[in-house]
């Protein structure tokens, strides 16, 4: 069993109204480019890790031709709610509705095989910053993550919320069951310097061997395939898809 993970694949099978087009042009028919890789890379047993903003649809009905997209794919998908995935309803829902193939987290966590899966959307956070990592390019419209509009009270108290929902996430983990423990966030829980933050001491003490996320698009092309690590024995990965080159990323195997 292999794990992989993509991020941000901002699908719009249901809101062809809202194609990535206008970020440039290695988002000119991104799914395709996707699903090319994915099929090469992954198979049946595996497992991908969908760490946000999988869709732009705003309500549930929209979003299940994205869900359906994703379900055609080989192998198990585990999905993790991004700032843009405003169609994410209740937990009850989510289990009804979600094709076969596809988990979620939610305060909770997953296992499939020898792997727990676990972890929390984050937020925007003055502890650390990524400006630097991204090359800004007005024509492209805002990098998201970049310039929040919230005043720092808000926004603290929204990064405090979800360090509790990981917090939830954690304490559901079974304790004393051998096996690698993996963690999604769809903000990145420290920056790209490996900056020690709140968020990643949670991880460190859950016993978390690699985290991976999204939410950054446009880095810097000196930090390609440079930015981010490993930290007290924890392997960060960005894996927002145009980072990746639209192919799922090689986490680790069983």
């Amino acid at each position: 069993m292999k794990v992989f993970a993509l991020s941000d694949p901002h699908l719009s099978f249901g809101t062809p109204n809202k194609s990535m087009d206008r970020f440039g042009p290695e988002w000119v028919n991104h799914p395709a480019k996707i699903e090319q890789n994915w099929r090469e890379r992954v198979g049946p047993k595996d497992v991908v890790l969908v760490p946000g903003d999988i869709s732009w649809a705003k309500k549930l009905p929209d979003v299940m031709p994205d869900l359906a997209w994703l379900h055609s794919l080989p192998g198990t998908k585990i999905l993790l709610q991004g700032n843009h995935d405003y169609w994410w309803p209740s937990a009850s829902l989510m289990e009804q509705e979600l094709p076969s193939s596809i988990r979620f987290i939610q305060n909770n966590h997953v296992r499939i095989g020898p792997f727990f899966f676990f972890g929390t959307r984050l937020w925007d956070t003055q502890e650390y910053s990524l400006f630097d990592l991204i090359a800004w390019d007005p024509k492209k419209g805002e990098i998201p993550g970049m310039k929040s509009t919230q005043d720092l009270e808000t926004q603290e108290r929204l990064y405090e919320r979800e360090l509790q929902r990981l917090k939830m996430s954690i304490a559901s983990l079974p304790q004393g069951e051998p096996g690698p423990r993996i963690a999604l966030t769809h903000y990145p829980p420290l920056d790209h310097l490996l900056t020690p933050s709140r968020a990643s001491a949670l991880l460190e003490g859950a016993g978390a061997e690699h985290v991976v996320f999204g939410h950054l698009h446009s880095v810097k092309p000196e930090w390609s395939g440079k930015a981010f690590g490993a930290l007290h024995g924890i392997h960060y990965h960005l894996t927002a898809c145009d980072y990746i080159d639209f192919a799922p990323k090689l986490i680790c195997e069983a």
